[in-house]
């Protein structure tokens, strides 16, 4: 069993270095062929050798100096971690500053450490950040203990008298009655119903309460602690009982607090419970507006280039940095936008290449920004022709940063094409029995399809690609069941449309905090997976919710689901009829527009994202209308149910205007409801009609 015990040293080394000073933390780069690191500290004694007594803690004090001062210079603060794998020491560490660099460290035995000797070595390090994932030189460094633990001394009987010379045998008095034996008393002692090493955020809400079991039978005992961060439900009491332990951190700035229990009882006895808050810096994410960015190159047309809108969450404004991993790909920063540029010359045709985008800070109140996934298409030849598939398929999605849709038709396997050579790349199988609603992750990671026959999410690697997970969802799916996969606060979730909500790295059903939850009708949500909305399907009139979404790791994940104003959206055009009969719903990238498709009136509707009041009808269109999405480059595509229209898809600009129409299904049939799809770089449209076909149109720039 691997612990590691955590304390954040804000002040440690700083003296010895002349100051805590701006900077970014780092080291010095090393010149060529660098000698290892000496070891940061020098531990006094060297090893640590202690004698313990099994069923009680100990303590054990040792002091750290330090080596070279130097290496610690510009370093706001030093994160000391120790690290024990086998469970000898309990997690709690207390560090005081001797002088400018030396300081005394205490560490607490586990009190459960069998009878025997036990050997080994603990590792220290010394770290930049709360996650370690960089290290001062000189660290980690192994600290070597040796403890021979005892059993508890048995006290001797007392000694036997001589025994006298035998008198006479005198009358027999009568016999006395016998004294009853009085109870031995069990081992006085007291058990914390949990760990007492909570961590809080600085200003979040006070760690959960502990219940302190006083095994006391026979006796009064007292209970007391120094710390004013605590509070004791109990002071004193007699025989066995209970107390409630309760953290009040307000007054406490970053930084670890220790504090011990002792209780003790009336005929000596006495237990000492350590307990160890560590309050953490409040953190921030580094957030892209976007995680997945699709890119393409052809001879007639192309688009090589993308601006994102970075988010530090902290309010400082442009503490952040960006880097790509491939030379083709470049990224400029100017204020909070990133552009990214590509160059594709040296890059093979007729195939996908991809380049991550990693964000970084030297601000230490930020952590694990996100990465940006870039995948490029570049192609030998520019499509022309709408191109039909004649097969029957019922569901279908687009890749948000690969040129490829999936598709399937109901069953158990999944096909996959590449709407720039309009062919079938792979089949996906073995992911289920009946397959409906998809989604993909924002950035491209992954697929997801519900299987209605098992009640279940399947979840599909789309790098490998390979199906990596299946959960069970607990509720009873049918055709109308939705889902979508949004990234509120950068944590990817997926929500259904039944309410629930599930942890995209593990299946995790996320608690939500509120009374608020979506439920019902088709789905759409901002790139930022903030804002969701929701249409109900094929009612009248029409309803619409808009719901705000934030996601926050406290408690091991929580979902804040709020329901915006109005608490009901039912919405029509105005001296016009009401809407009815939805049937899909879209929503911008940066949350500035809602789309809806109802079967009346017949056109594609523009609403207010603030208070989903109707703005205007979209031009073109014809009855009756099954169909809309807006692309990344910002353009809406307005799909209608037509069986006899001369049109059945028309292209509007973001401002609006109408700029093209096509026609995608055949005399007397039409587009399925909800089953038309973009390609992630905007150019391609791909729909499913009853013909039966899938249709793939180039629409390009």
């Amino acid at each position: 069993m691997k612990k590691v015990f955590f304390s954040l040293l804000v002040t440690l080394f700083l003296n010895a270095c002349g100051g805590g000073g701006g900077g970014d933390g780092g080291s010095p780069s090393p010149g060529p062929g660098p000698a290892p690191a000496a070891v940061a500290l020098t531990f006094t004694p060297s090893t640590i050798t202690q004698t313990l007594t099994t069923g009680v803690s100990s303590k054990i004090n040792f002091a750290a100096t330090v080596n070279k001062p130097s290496d610690f210079n510009g370093a706001s603060a030093v994160y000391a971690y120790f690290v024990d794998d086998v469970g000898v020491l309990l997690p709690n560490t207390q560090i005081s500053q001797n002088s400018t660099t030396q300081y005394s460290v205490a560490l607490y035995t586990s009190p459960t450490l069998s009878v025997g000797t036990h050997k080994g070595n603990l590792t220290v390090k010394l770290c930049r950040d709360s996650n370690c994932a960089g290290q001062f030189p000189g660290s980690p460094m192994l600290l070597p203990y040796t403890f021979t633990v005892s059993a508890p001394a048995v006290l001797p009987p007392p000694p036997v008298s001589p025994t006298p010379p035998v008198s006479p045998t005198p009358p027999v008095s009568p016999t006395p009655p016998v004294s009853p034996t009085p109870p031995v008393l069990q081992t006085f002692g007291a058990t914390p119903s949990i760990v007492l090493t909570p961590t809080m955020y600085l200003g979040a809400a006070a760690p959960d309460p502990a219940t302190i079991t006083i095994h006391g039978e026979g006796r009064t005992w007292t209970a007391t602690t120094d710390a004013s961060w605590l509070k004791l439900s109990n002071t004193a009491g007699a025989g066995n009982a209970s107390l409630t332990l309760t953290y009040t951190p307000s007054s406490l700035q970053v930084g670890v607090y220790t504090s011990l229990i002792q209780i003790k009882s009336t005929d000596g006895q006495s237990v000492g419970l350590p307990v160890t808050l560590t309050v953490k810096p409040v953190s921030y994410k580094l957030l892209a507006s976007e995680t997945g960015v699709a890119l393409t190159a052809t001879p007639a047309w192309s688009r090589l280039t993308r601006t994102l809108q970075i988010n530090d969450g902290s309010g400082h404004g442009g503490s952040w940095g960006a880097s790509s991993d491939q030379t083709w790909l470049n990224v400029t920063k100017s204020g909070n936008n990133l552009t990214l540029s590509a160059n594709p010359a040296s890059l093979p045709s007729d195939a996908i290449s991809y380049a991550t985008v990693s964000l970084s800070s030297a601000d230490l109140s930020i952590t694990t920004p996100e990465v940006i996934k870039v995948a490029l298409w570049k192609g030998s030849t520019t499509p022309t022709l709408a191109t039909q598939v004649k097969q029957s398929y019922t569901n279908v999605i687009a890749d948000p940063i690969r040129p490829l849709i999936y598709t399937h038709n109901s069953g158990s396997s999944i096909d996959v094409y590449n709407v720039y050579t309009s062919q079938k790349t792979a089949t996906l199988t073995g992911l289920g029995t009946t397959l409906g609603n998809m989604t993909i992750s924002p950035n491209g990671d992954k697929l997801y399809v519900l299987d209605m026959a098992t009640s279940s999410l399947v979840a599909v690697d789309l790098a490998t690609p390979t199906k990596v997970n299946t959960w069970n969802l607990n509720s009873a799916l049918t055709s109308a069941t939705r889902i979508k996969a949004i990234r509120p606060n950068g944590v990817e979730i997926i929500i259904t449309n039944i309410g629930s909500a599930y942890l995209a790295s593990n299946g995790k059903l996320v608690t939500n905090l509120t009374n608020s939850s979506i439920n019902g009708g088709d789905l759409a949500a901002t790139a930022d997976g903030k804002k969701v909305y929701v249409q109900n399907e094929g009612m009248s009139p029409s309803s619409i919710w808009a719901y705000s979404v934030d996601y926050s790791e406290l408690a091991g994940g929580t979902l804040v689901v709020s329901l915006l104003s109005p608490p009901t959206g039912a919405t029509g055009i105005s001296s016009g009829p009401t809407m009815s009969n939805g049937a899909d719903i879209a929503v911008s990238a940066d949350g500035s527009r809602v789309y809806t498709a109802n079967g009346a009136p017949y056109r594609c509707s523009s609403l207010s994202p603030v208070d989903l009041s109707f703005i205007s009808a979209l031009p073109g269109g014809d009855a009756y209308p099954n169909n809309v999405k807006v692309g990344s480059d910002g353009r809406v595509f307005c799909g209608i149910s037509g069986w006899y229209s001369s049109s059945d898809v028309w292209v509007h600009g973001a401002d609006g205007t109408l700029i093209r129409s096509f026609k995608f299904a055949g005399y007397a049939k039409n587009l399925l409801d909800r089953q038309m799809a973009i390609s992630g770089d905007g150019l391609m449209l791909v729909g499913i009609t009853n013909d039966p076909l899938l249709a793939i149109v180039p629409v390009g720039p």
